[in-house]
């Protein structure tokens, strides 16, 4: 997916094709992932520096919708974004709602460079 890629819907997940989810969810992940090489250093993520809150300059996620089984949108102010860093030096994070430079209801940017000691 590119700057000017369409919007794709990638996250239905109905319980009757997926024998893990029983009667609901309380969680669901989205995030990014890297590995280091054999000699432990790890790769950068994005364009190889750390979120500065330019939407526009990072890998990010928004317009993240929450919908329940009747096909109602949740208010997404009522879902907290947890962050699960490694190592905040290599890798970065953003929350767009706490930073007041966003305009769409849920917003994270992440990126970063990488390097030597970034693994857990």
């Amino acid at each position: 997916v590119n700057v000017n890629a369409p919007d794709i819907h990638i996250g239905y997940w109905p319980r009757e094709l997926f024998d893990l989810i029983d009667v609901h969810v309380d969680m669901v992940g989205v995030g990014g992932v890297v590995q280091a090489s054999p000699s432990g250093k790890s790769p950068p993520m994005g364009n190889g520096h750390l979120p500065s809150g330019d939407e526009n300059e990072s890998a990010r996620v928004k317009l993240l919708e929450i919908v329940d089984s009747k096909f109602k949108v949740k208010g997404s102010d009522k879902y907290k974004l947890e962050k699960l860093l490694d190592n905040n030096k290599c890798y970065g994070l953003k929350d767009g709602k706490k930073r007041g430079w966003f305009k769409d209801p849920i917003l994270f940017t992440y990126r970063g460079p990488g390097g030597d000691s970034c693994g857990i």
